[in-house]
């Protein structure tokens, strides 16, 4: 143990010692991830919103060790069971504080940030292109549902797990050890544990292992996932009768799906992504298109799993959380265009446009979004006042969220038992509570 610990102290001061490139590109991470953190620390403060409830009373139900019988039964959520064993965690350290559990998501998504920074080390990437790319994803405005909406984890986990499948299995292209293929096909795993749209990381891992030396190895791995995935799909289809998101007409496989994506798409690249798209154009190099093509493969095959809702023109904020990587990575290629075209350009010119973009995300989520999320957990916090003078039951005759919310709400804050809350008219008298104040 002592030598252990002897090497290891070695290996610290040998990289604390080493060169200056590869302290850089630490203080750049870390700039990354203190950009994100600062971004997004206005929105600690809010109370629990709507659906939030629901994520916290379903993990006391399904987080215990006693409860995963019953969370392999449920359909929906056993493809969220890593949020809910995550929001478990933090209830059993911290208890039912919003603080609490949104710091958990924002440091999710810190380390989201650090994930991506650390796909430089695939040499088709580069330290250069990656650790742009996580500053870019880190202060971006658009997917900012998944990082403030508690409720959202299983976007963060779904990124979490999928990345670490892919830097593991482009560990193993290079190395070849046995290990880092088996935590690829472990993460991978995890990553559909967290979300459906995991099954996108599979054309990753394809194209990934295209550019390798390995592809008869390779190969073989590739089969299993794509059979673990399709057994994966057949279950979710199988059970489509008990579905939650099969039946109440979130989703149809008549949806208007390509218009979807394109209004989607389009919402992401506004503007910066168009602006990226000109630079790369006008550099006119035939390795910037194909990244590029790569880019917007990317962003329209994160957003397919979620292009066939109903209720939406376009998808909601936290389902772009895995297209907008490749907004990142399309904005630092388009930077690098520039640069390329004009090689007398100032490096300051380049970084006073990331800072411009840092502030213009910035400000239109403390001035814009922040008051729409107030707004949004002001009303279970309405609901919650009015209940705590009408001990139950009460009737929800109108309300801008679900009776299971509301319930849950009073479940988790309230303490109250299940059934004290109903949409119908009970037997004993009842308060009767509307809240006609849509947020």
């Amino acid at each position: 143990m002592t030598g252990d610990t002897h090497r290891l102290a070695g290996e610290l001061r040998a990289f604390s010692a080493g060169p200056p490139r590869a302290r850089r590109i630490v203080w750049l991470c870390l700039a990354a991830v203190g950009a994100a953190i600062l971004t997004y620390l206005p929105f600690l403060s809010l109370p629990f919103i709507s659906d939030d409830y629901t994520q916290l009373f379903l993990s006391r139900q399904y987080g215990p060790v006693s409860g995963w019988g019953a969370l392999s039964q449920d359909v929906l959520y056993r493809s969220r069971a890593t949020s809910l064993l995550v929001t478990h965690a933090v209830d059993l350290v911290f208890g039912a504080s919003a603080t609490a559990h949104s710091a958990a998501s924002l440091l999710l998504h810190a380390l989201n940030v650090c994930l991506i920074a650390a796909m430089g080390r695939w040499h088709r990437i580069g330290w250069r292109t990656s650790v742009m790319a996580a500053f870019i994803f880190g202060v971006t405005a658009v997917h900012q549902e998944a990082v403030v909406w508690n409720a959202a984890l299983p976007e963060l986990l779904v990124f979490t797990f999928g990345l670490l499948s892919f830097l593991a299995w482009i560990h193993w292209l290079e190395r070849g050890r046995a290990l880092w293929c088996g935590l690829a096909i472990v993460c991978y795993l995890l990553a559909l544990l967290s979300k459906e749209s995991a099954v996108v990381f599979l054309p990753a891992l394809a194209v990934a292992g295209w550019f390798s030396d390995r592809r008869k190895q390779q190969a073989g791995i590739l089969v299993l996932l794509i059979c673990a995935s399709t057994v994966y799909t057949a279950l979710i289809f199988a059970a489509a009768p008990h579905h939650l998101h099969l039946n109440d007409g979130t989703f149809s496989a008549h949806a208007p799906f390509v218009g979807t994506i394109l209004r989607s798409g389009a919402r992401i690249l506004w503007p910066a992504g168009f602006l990226a798209l000109i630079a790369i154009a006008a550099a006119r190099g035939q390795a910037q298109l194909v990244r590029t093509a790569w880019a917007l493969s990317w962003i329209a095959t994160a957003l397919g799993p979620y292009a066939f809702l109903t209720y939406m023109p376009r998808v909601p904020s936290r389902h772009t959380y895995l297209a907008v990587l490749g907004l990142a990575f399309l904005i630092a290629w388009g930077l690098q265009s520039i640069r390329s075209r004009f090689p007398g350009l100032p490096r300051n010119v380049i970084a006073a446009f990331i800072a411009v973009y840092f502030v213009a995300n910035g400000l239109d989520l403390w001035l814009r979004k922040l008051p729409q999320y107030e707004r949004r957990a002001a009303a279970s916090e309405r609901f919650l006042e009015f209940a705590r003078s009408h001990p139950g039951p009460i009737v929800i005759q109108c309300s801008p969220y679900s009776v299971a919310a509301l319930e849950h709400s009073a479940v988790i804050r309230l303490g109250w038992s299940e059934g004290q809350l109903t949409a119908q008219p009970p037997v004993l008298p009842a308060g009767v509570y509307c809240d006609t104040d849509k947020p």
